[in-house]
């Protein structure tokens, strides 16, 4: 009877672990504030966590990825995974250009917030990978940048 109690009281205990918060995505008026939602008001821990009930919520987005187009590198390697942050950044091109909102101003808007979830991914990195890390951010961000896209 002490085993089975012991592992009811554990398995109870888990149920009542905080997962994390859950949005729920707003409704919006125009393709375009949901655009802006998704890409500057959605924090990046939260698109990586909750990218699916983004896509649940606005099904008439273009959410279509090639993930990180980096030459050699792709989007992974042993100090970073920038696959997020390449997902998110082609989401905002690809609806920015598809609702006729796409201009250098945006366009930098767009790169910027690339540039701060490329930082984002390596937060939890330890030092040495860390340093690393910001140095791939860095070189992605200035290939955006000159690459235009």
């Amino acid at each position: 009877m002490g085993f089975l109690l012991n592992s009811l009281v554990a398995v109870t205990s888990l149920l009542t672990v905080h997962s994390p918060h859950r949005i729920s995505p707003p409704v919006f008026e125009t393709p375009i504030e949901a655009v802006s939602y998704v890409m500057f008001d959605v924090d990046f821990s939260t698109f990586k966590r909750e990218r699916f009930s983004l896509k649940r919520a606005y099904p008439f987005l273009d959410w279509t990825t090639d993930g990180c187009s980096a030459p050699v590198v792709g989007g992974e390697g042993r100090s970073f995974n920038f696959t997020h942050a390449c997902i998110r950044h082609d989401f905002g091109y690809r609806n920015i250009k598809r609702l006729g909102q796409f201009n250098e101003v945006v366009r930098t808007k767009l790169d910027e917030q690339f540039h701060r979830d490329l930082e984002s991914s390596c937060a939890t990195q330890v030092r040495t990978r860390k340093i690393r890390c910001l140095m791939w951010a860095e070189t992605f961000y200035v290939a955006v940048r000159a690459t235009g896209g």
